[in-house]
């Protein structure tokens, strides 16, 4: 893949440059404007999540957050231990907050855990569920729509539950089938 960009970015600017030379550096600063200005936007989102979560954990509401969590990540993950538990259930929390780029960290200290303890079901069953990534509230997809001047920011929060809740659950169901516990 690394080949593969570069490639698609010289073979796109060549043509870009060939059939509209005038257009070719507007173009590319604009799109480059753009993307400094997304990254930004993403930045101050994920730096407030982030800071959110460390107040969390300090103020010890991770672990009442991960007792919340215990029975329904205990029916879906099966057998865990309780740092797996903390790590999944964080994970499960950020996701759910449509905030994917801090639930990784939490992903990939759940996923050691388990990996320690050899316990490949949850640690493939964590893989799906983050990737799918149920979400009540999208907050990325949200903040994204908003920085590129969309009139109803919001308007997705419905159509991005109902398609990560079947993604979900689609993606927990063939888990459970296919992967032994």
């Amino acid at each position: 893949m690394n080949g593969i960009f570069p490639i698609i970015l010289i073979v796109s600017v060549a043509a870009l440059a060939f059939s509209s030379p005038e257009t070719a550096l507007p173009s590319m600063t604009e799109g480059a404007e753009k993307g400094v200005k997304l990254s930004l936007t993403l930045l101050a989102v994920y730096g407030v999540w982030l800071g959110v979560y460390e107040i969390a954990e300090r103020g010890g509401l991770t672990k009442k957050l991960s007792k919340r969590l215990y029975k329904p990540v205990k029916l879906i993950f099966g057998d865990v231990d309780e740092t797996s538990l903390d790590h999944i259930s964080m994970n499960v929390a950020a996701n759910l907050l449509g905030v994917g780029g801090v639930a990784t960290p939490m992903g990939i200290e759940a996923i050691r855990s388990l990996e320690k303890r050899n316990n490949r079901f949850a640690a493939t069953m964590l893989l799906v569920v983050a990737s799918t990534s149920l979400q009540l509230l999208p907050t990325s997809v949200i903040a994204l729509r908003a920085a590129s001047g969309s009139a109803n920011a919001s308007s997705i929060v419905l159509p991005a539950f109902l398609s990560t809740l079947v993604s979900s659950l689609s993606g927990i169901l063939l888990v459970k089938i296919f992967v032994k516990k």
